[in-house]
């Protein structure tokens, strides 16, 4: 139990207690109330700015494409029917012109020929024996008064083994061009580059036997954008991608027609000679076509991706004296490597921020720096 001394000590501690909480009350009401009624002070961030670039058009890269062909690439054949003896060349072998490739089984055409060449060796002798009759017989005839019968047959004789002898010869001669003919001869310098007989096969006249690529410089033949095709001359230096490396080429025809699948014009180049140049291997040229186009340049930096799939720029636009922040739709009608060229509805001198976009919003009053 308290006595009266310990009450009176406790009431006058809880009214000091009371005094204090009242003083500290007043001191954080005027507190807030000064808080309240201060003037807030916004300074305009600085923003790094550049003004839009208007352009009539923007520059587009065109890459047409077409396959390295040499200059000339045939399938040897032979002339007629046979066997095949031998394959002289191997697949991938370079020749020069004139080398013999293939040969045919010419057993048969060798029997006749040396069977004709034997009866053509009779026939001459039954000629002559025969030119020499008749020559004592018409020196008889002379000395005597004996009738020319038996000169009129020895000529008819004559005629006769004379027209066999030639026919004989005739028909050597053909059998000795079928012979030399059953060896296949390279027409020029070239390389095979695919066998389509076996040797010991049998095959028809015209049936290919092996494929014979021309060395030396390479064709092109692309299909161009006709309205580019506008800007190039027959004659023409310029350098085609083989892969990443560039390769000199020259213009040698421009066709006039349009290829019905393409919708193009066929433009044939000849390729400096270069061995790493392989036919079959894709050539590409690349042209710059410039669009006409009322739009605007900016960085590629300077796009955000908007709503609903559009895309944004951050421009700051005059706002009295200042300048605020604003947001414009775009859309953007080309890309290369650094710039991109697009429409909408900002103004033609807008300013574009490029960098730190995200640190603005809608109305925020900024200080552009150029």
């Amino acid at each position: 139990m308290f006595n009266m001394r310990q009450l009176t000590l406790v009431g006058a501690a809880m009214i000091l207690l009371g005094v204090i909480a009242v003083a500290s009350s007043r001191i954080f009401m005027a507190t807030d109330a000064m808080a309240a009624t201060a003037p807030v002070i916004r300074t305009p961030a600085s923003v790094t700015v550049s003004p839009l670039r208007a352009a009539d058009h923007y520059s587009v890269l065109r890459r047409f494409s077409g396959r390295i062909e040499p200059n000339q690439t045939v399938d040897i054949a032979f002339d007629e029917p046979g066997k095949l003896a031998a394959i002289l060349a191997q697949e991938g072998e370079t020749v020069a012109a004139g080398t013999a490739l293939a040969k045919l089984d010419t057993e048969l055409l060798e029997i006749e020929r040396d069977r004709l060449v034997r009866l053509l060796a009779t026939a001459r002798d039954e000629e002559s024996i025969t030119q020499s009759s008749l020559e004592r017989e018409e020196e008889r005839r002379k000395k005597t008064r004996e009738t020319k019968t038996a000169i009129d047959n020895l000529r008819i004789a004559l005629a006769q083994v004379s027209g066999r002898a030639a026919d004989l010869k005739g028909h050597i001669t053909m059998l000795e061009a079928r012979i030399r003919r059953a060896t296949l001869i390279s027409p020029f310098a070239g390389s095979i580059s695919q066998h389509f007989a076996d040797t010991g096969s049998s095959f028809e006249a015209g049936q290919p036997i092996l494929r014979l690529i021309e060395d030396g410089p390479r064709n092109v033949r692309i299909g161009i954008d006709a309205v580019l095709c506008r800007d190039l001359s027959i004659g023409d230096e310029l350098d085609l991608l083989i892969g990443t490396d560039p390769v000199a080429a020259r213009i040698t025809a421009i066709l006039p027609d349009l290829d019905p699948g393409t919708q193009t014009r066929t433009v044939l180049f000849e390729l400096q000679e270069n061995p790493v140049i392989v036919a079959g291997s894709v050539a590409t040229m690349q042209m710059m076509q410039e669009i006409p186009a009322s739009g605007a340049l900016v960085p590629i930096s300077a796009l955000r991706d908007g709503s609903r799939g559009l895309w944004e720029i951050i421009v700051a636009v005059p706002d009295g004296d200042a300048h605020r922040i604003a947001v414009e739709a775009v859309e953007i009608l080309n890309v290369n490597d650094q710039t991109a060229f697009i429409r909408g509805t900002f103004a033609q001198d807008a300013l574009v921020v490029s960098e730190g976009q995200h640190r603005f919003v809608p109305g925020q009053p900024v200080s552009p720096i150029q």
